[in-house]
């Protein structure tokens, strides 16, 4: 298996060598568009790609059993092409009076990407049909929390590694918006600084935190 530009691939040999579908049967697969052949297999040295999402299920299967690590493939993919700056995380963690506290610029960074990166996977949660297609029939948090880690050197974040303690972080992110996003380290100081901020705007008839229901300033993946 391999990629084919940003497709997950498996090559038409692999199919009838492994045993995933006789020669005939992707012959005719192939012949009737039933497979998205995204590189045929023309020319010295080149061989037929197939595209692994484009395979029936039941063949899907076969290759999921044979290489068990290629949903994992399909998700980090997926991260990959959805991962998108969130620009409301940018200025919420520019703004001192918003997040509570002077942030250095490295933490800016981090907790922007962890922010982006959070956006991602609520968006994908909540598309059906896109999990469908790269985790089965349902949202396999395990698998998630593994795309996640593996994807740490690539978007520079520090999401917990562990499923438990990152569907606690989905959760908080999902409740208090970028404030849990801030480290215990800056103590008690950017808490309170938060409420304060928050009730002393709601007195004025505004709210500037991006809450669940404030929806000027909200996460990408509540607006998307």
């Amino acid at each position: 298996m391999e990629y084919y530009g940003n497709t997950l691939c498996i090559s038409a040999r692999e199919l009838v060598d492994k045993g995933i579908m006789t020669k005939s049967c992707y012959d005719k697969a192939a012949t009737r568009g039933r497979l998205d052949v995204v590189r045929p297999g023309k020319g010295v040295g080149c061989y037929a790609l197939v595209a692994v999402d484009s395979l029936p299920d039941t063949y899907k299967a076969k290759v999921e059993q044979i290489y068990p690590d290629a949903s994992l493939g399909r998700l980090k993919a997926w991260l990959k092409d959805n991962f998108v700056v969130d620009q409301a995380a940018v200025a919420f963690f520019h703004d001192k009076e918003k997040c509570g506290v002077e942030l250095p610029p490295e933490k800016i960074k981090e907790y922007v990407n962890n922010a982006s990166v959070l956006n991602a996977c609520i968006r994908l949660y909540n598309n059906a049909k896109v999990v469908h297609k790269t985790m089965g029939e349902k949202y396999n948090w395990e698998e998630m929390a593994q795309a996640v880690d593996c994807s740490r050197d690539l978007f520079a974040h520090t999401l917990p590694a562990s499923t438990l303690r990152f569907r606690k972080k989905v959760a908080a992110y999902k409740r208090d918006s970028y404030s849990c996003l801030i480290s215990g380290k800056f103590g008690n100081q950017s808490g309170f600084s938060l409420r304060r901020y928050y009730n002393r705007d709601r007195n004025r008839g505004r709210c500037v935190i991006p809450r669940t229901r404030d929806r000027r300033k909200r996460p990408s993946w509540q607006s998307a």
